[in-house]
C-alpha cells in the first residue's frame, strides 16, 4: 500500500514537471530549463515503473526447457 502510494505521488509529481516545462517553452523560458524539466519529470514519472520492472526481471527464476519449448511447435525441437 505504501508503493503504491509512493508511485502515485511519484506520477504526480513527474507530471507536474512535465506541464511546468510545457509551461516554459510557452512562456519562453531558457532552452536549458524546460529541458532538464522535461528529462526530471519523465525520469520521476517512469522511474518507479522501471525499477519495480527490473527487480521482477532479476528476481524470477528462470524457466525450465520443457516449459520453453511446449510453445514451440514440434518440428522445432
Amino acid at each position: 500500500m505504501k508503493r503504491l502510494r509512493l508511485r502515485v505521488v511519484a506520477q504526480l509529481v513527474g507530471f507536474l514537471l512535465w506541464l511546468a516545462s510545457g509551461a516554459g517553452l510557452w512562456l519562453g523560458w531558457p532552452d536549458e530549463i524546460t529541458s532538464l524539466l522535461l528529462a526530471a519529470g519523465l525520469l520521476v514519472f517512469n522511474g518507479p515503473i522501471v525499477i519495480a520492472s527490473r527487480r521482477e526481471r532479476e528476481f524470477k527464476p528462470p524457466k525450465t526447457a520443457e516449459e520453453v519449448l511446449r510453445w514451440y511447435p514440434k518440428w522445432w525441437a
